[in-house]
């Protein structure tokens, strides 16, 4: 795993960590500054929106555990839509992996943004039963999101500010495995993943509430 990387806030001064090799940006957690990085330098490129309350027990540099392995929470996107918010955690793992731990409603998902060699359905051909084949694996369109980020938080692996518009489908097999498939660019991500129980992920550091 590559050591952390601090570098001073442009805007206020403040130091900003990219723990991850493959971040590209990070935001000040003392001023909402988004450091874009760049080589050896970092550029400020504007301010990131202040998160919406919620009652998610997750937080930055959080920690866990995935099928054995040790990850650190060290970023967040947050996600609106018709129904109401989700929440994107960026983690780190101890060997310098990285996936996404996903939380809607008290669900958890991991998953892990993913090459595949077959064809991805453009958008406009997508609905809900659509069979898709993925890494071999059959899938089936499941739901349909038009959605926007509306914050974020720590450090993460793509441009992203508020009013980032995202358009996910989401895939369910038979089992506790998914995939999801983002179109916000030009060629669409796929992640592959699997639904989690929020105990199995060995938590600490957690947000703490009155009353807990």
């Amino acid at each position: 795993m590559s050591p952390a990387r601090e570098v001073a806030c442009p805007s206020c001064g403040a130091p900003v960590k990219f723990a991850s090799a493959v971040s590209l940006l990070s935001i000040c957690p003392y001023c909402s500054s988004t450091l874009l990085r760049r080589d050896l330098d970092v550029e400020n490129v504007g301010k990131m929106a202040e998160l919406v309350a919620d009652s998610s027990p997750l937080q930055l540099m959080a920690e866990g555990r995935y099928r054995g392995a040790y990850f650190t929470v060290v970023g967040r996107i947050q996600v609106e839509y018709s129904e109401g918010t989700w929440n994107e955690w960026f983690i780190l793992f101890g060997d310098g992996r990285t996936g996404w731990l996903g939380e809607a409603s008290g669900s958890y998902t991991v998953s892990f943004e993913t090459p595949v060699q077959e064809a991805i359905p453009p958008w406009e051909g997508l609905h809900p039963g659509l069979q898709v084949t993925l890494k071999g694996r059959p899938y089936e369109v499941s739901d349909l999101r038009e959605a926007k980020v509306v914050g974020g938080e720590g450090e993460l692996p793509f441009r992203v500010g508020c009013g980032y518009a995202a358009r996910v489908a989401d895939l369910r097999t038979d089992s506790e495995r998914f995939a999801t498939l983002e179109y916000s660019d030009e060629t669409p991500r796929v992640f592959l993943g699997e639904a989690v129980e929020f105990g199995a992920l060995q938590l600490r550091g957690l947000r703490r509430f009155e009353g807990w």
